[in-house]
């Protein structure tokens, strides 16, 4: 059976809804346009989704060709703005890593402040570096995610759970859990294949509601064991180039 793209996601602004794409384009720092914003506070801190699950709420749609972003709030009110950069700042990622870039002034932070009821602000990262946990790249297979559904009553599990980049039909159950330091080659663009990514409580979270409501890591426990508690995996990229929903994967192991 050919293994394909079944589905590409992107996340304009790091913690809010995915946005499903016919196509991404691959650069050599990461997706263009994937968590290219962020969320800070005051102090510079970055939000985080499993202490702030109302950033699941707003719908983000990022134009970058016009320069525009688009945040759509729960209350049904849409807000849309032309992000340019103001003062020079950084903020860290969860494990540390330094991430520099601008604040970015405006209604897109005020309208961001008020919903959640704290002073933050609107922040982008500069192009040279990547605003994923660890690597720029996630891929996860159809099979993997219809694995869990015995966990959850028989229901295969909304993939924005595990808010990963590129989705394969094709392969076994945890297939591409096996393909470590492999190259995977899709579409115009090479990928080498990392490790498992390591799961949170983002996973127990409605990729809608931002509610608690799913048992994920429970499940990834009873399946994989305790100390496997993981899902899809983490790529770097060897080449760029455009990746689209239904390309094969023409190379596994190069």
């Amino acid at each position: 059976m050919a293994v394909t793209i079944s589905q590409l996601a992107v996340a304009p602004v790091k913690g809010m809804r995915l946005q499903c794409t016919s196509e991404i384009e691959v650069g050599q720092h990461g997706i263009v346009g994937d968590r290219e914003f962020l969320v800070i506070g005051e102090d510079g801190k970055l939000l985080l989704t499993s202490a702030v699950p109302e950033l699941l709420q707003i719908d983000p749609a990022w134009d970058r060709a016009r320069n525009v972003l688009t945040l759509g709030f729960p209350d049904g009110n849409v807000i849309q703005g032309r992000p340019e950069l103001g003062a020079a700042a950084s903020t860290r990622m969860y494990d540390g890593r330094e991430l520099p870039g601008w604040v970015i002034p405006g209604p897109l932070g005020t309208a961001l402040s008020g919903y959640l009821g704290q002073p933050v602000r609107l922040f982008k990262r500069a192009p040279d570096h990547i605003g994923t946990d660890d690597e720029p790249v996630t891929l996860m297979s159809e099979a993997s995610l219809q694995a869990l559904a015995p966990e959850f009553k028989g229901v295969v599990p909304d993939p924005r759970r595990f808010r990963m980049s590129i989705t394969i039909s094709g392969t076994d159950a945890w297939a591409e859990h096996g393909w470590g330091g492999q190259e995977v080659t899709i579409g115009a663009a090479s990928l080498r294949v990392i490790a498992p990514v390591p799961r949170c409580v983002v996973t127990t979270r409605n990729p809608e509601s931002g509610a608690t409501d799913a048992r994920t890591l429970h499940a990834l426990a009873r399946l994989r064991g305790k100390k496997d508690v993981t899902f899809g995996v983490w790529c770097e990229v060897l080449r760029p180039g455009r990746i689209r929903v239904g390309d094969a994967i023409t190379d596994v192991g190069a």
